[in-house]
């Protein structure tokens, strides 16, 4: 392939829309602006072309990517294409599929008040994930820096000239620092290679056996985290009065294939006639979670379900973000006594060894 044959203007494309899409801050503020211009009835045309306006600083900075995503899509709100088509790739799909109800249902500020506010209810519950998933991840980066330094740096090093009553001395730690150097890069290497496993089975493991696992962390903290970024759209739909249906159909076209195997069963179950609640109890996925469907299982039945769901959510999502918390309490106390006890033995040992080294010294100048 020659250079000639790259296309560098595609490549330059994607890379701004890559900038846009990560830019949580920028999005939010053009979905601000635009939910305030909708609700003064102006037309969508005209707040496109004012926002670019705004973001290119009247023209000067044409190439920022605020300002290429607005003219995008304001070129092709006029050539008639809608504003989700021309939002796709520019946007994360749990944003697009909220801005396709707006459309479908002729509610658009009211979607862009919807995704700022799921917005900010999925950065608690992802703060919360991070927060959980930090403390073990650093603790075990923090006992295997520990054990390597001491091991690999110090008791090897040792060894190499210890005479037998130090080597005695060494005791226990002299097999582990044979492990560690025989084997400690291949064990860090496997702990690596399990945690690249898991992270790909997280949105693509399905079937029975993983609604067992999605009870018990890190699946269970996937299970929370994608069962509230569902809850929260779906509740935003119902509210564009987007039908339930409709709403689960609009879900499962963005969902992952764990995600979409659950909307599916639920979807499959409305479409039998039983309310949201019996639907998700039914699919015996567990999913978002066994108290959430008996709360909604009692409460859809009402006229203001979208609202409903919104409550149920927000109160479901805190006590998942204060239990989260406290499991990651656990976990740090946990790993400080293990990095505690893990130091206590390396400096007995080392200790032990001194001492020995001490004694063999004073030996020495005895018998001369």
């Amino acid at each position: 392939m020659s250079f000639e044959s790259i296309d560098l203007e595609g490549l330059d494309r994607k890379f701004t829309q890559l900038q846009f899409r990560m830019s949580r801050k920028h999005r939010f503020r053009i979905y601000r602006k635009l939910e305030g211009m909708l609700r003064m009835n102006e037309a969508l045309s005209r707040s496109l072309d004012r926002l670019y306006q705004n973001a290119s600083e009247m023209g000067r900075y044409p190439k920022r990517p605020a300002a290429v995503a607005l003219r995008e899509w304001f070129l092709r709100d006029r050539s008639g294409s809608g504003l989700a088509e021309a939002m796709e790739g520019w946007v994360p799909t749990s944003e697009l599929y909220m801005i396709r109800a707006g459309e479908e249902s002729g509610t658009m500020a009211k979607a862009f008040a919807s995704i700022q506010t799921m917005g900010e209810r999925a950065r608690e519950m992802k703060s919360a994930v991070t927060y959980a998933v930090g403390y073990p991840f650093f603790m075990i980066l923090l006992v295997s820096f520990v054990l390597w330094m001491f091991g690999v740096n110090l008791i090897q090093n040792m060894k190499k000239t210890a005479p037998p009553s130090v080597m005695e001395a060494m005791g226990s730690v002299g097999a582990v620092s044979d492990f560690i150097a025989d084997y400690g890069l291949w064990v860090l290497g496997g702990l690596g290679a399990l945690l690249l496993l898991i992270v790909f089975t997280l949105p693509h493991w399905r079937g029975p056996l993983r609604s067992k696992f999605d009870m018990f962390p890190p699946w269970s903290w996937y299970r929370i985290l994608q069962g509230s970024g569902f809850l929260l759209g779906l509740s935003a739909l119902l509210g564009a009065q987007v039908p339930l249906k409709r709403s689960l159909e609009i879900l499962e076209e963005q969902a992952t294939p764990w995600l979409r195997e659950r909307i599916n069963s639920a979807r499959q179950e409305v479409l039998r006639g039983r309310n949201l609640g019996e639907a998700l109890r039914s699919g015996e996925y567990n999913f978002p979670d066994p108290s959430v469907a008996v709360d909604l299982e009692i409460l859809s039945e009402r006229a203001d379900v979208g609202s409903v769901i919104e409550q149920v959510t927000t109160e479901w999502i805190r006590d998942q973000i204060d239990e989260l918390k406290a499991q990651a309490g656990v976990a740090r106390n946990v790993g400080l006594m293990v990095v505690g006890g893990t130091i206590a033995w390396a400096m007995q040992s080392v200790f032990a060894v001194v001492e020995a080294v001490s004694k063999v010294g004073s030996g020495a100048g005895g018998g001369m």
